[in-house]
């Protein structure tokens, strides 16, 4: 495992922070790739969200991120003090995180819990998938 003091991020122009708005009333960051979604997409986050007793508007600072450029999570976790970091379609190295980070399982890293998963386009029919998550939802909001 990694420490704190480990230098693994890249270090990218932006932030993803250049693309957030919310209340982040619990400090909750939500993060999905623009190009990934479809019709619908924002609507069915709500209600994954909401089964967990979540609003996107309220409690989280969300970001549809662009697909294409390279970002840093960094200060989302430095400056906004995220504790929990839900990624929907982006692997860990677009967000300039050079560790593994297996989907649907929460891993603390760098001091907030993660939560990789496939894209809300491949989430919202398949079932099977949406089970995962909600398990992995359950796991880190009880």
């Amino acid at each position: 495992m990694f420490s704190e003091k480990d230098l693994i991020f890249n270090a990218p122009e932006h932030s993803v922070l250049d693309f957030a708005s919310g209340g982040f009333a619990r400090r909750i960051l939500v993060l999905t790739g623009a190009e990934q979604e479809r019709p619908g997409s924002r609507d069915f986050l709500v209600k994954v969200l909401a089964a967990s007793r979540l609003s996107l508007e309220q409690d989280t600072l969300f970001a549809r991120v662009p697909t294409a450029e390279p970002l840093s999570i960094v200060p989302a976790i430095q400056q906004k003090h995220a504790e929990y970091v839900l990624v929907f379609g982006l692997p860990p190295s677009r967000l300039g995180i050079n560790a593994e980070m297996p989907l649907y399982q929460p891993r603390q890293f760098y001091g907030a819990t993660f939560l990789f998963a496939e894209s809300l386009a491949v989430l919202e029919p398949d079932k099977a998938r949406k089970g995962k998550l909600w398990q992995a939802l359950q796991q880190i909001f009880p």
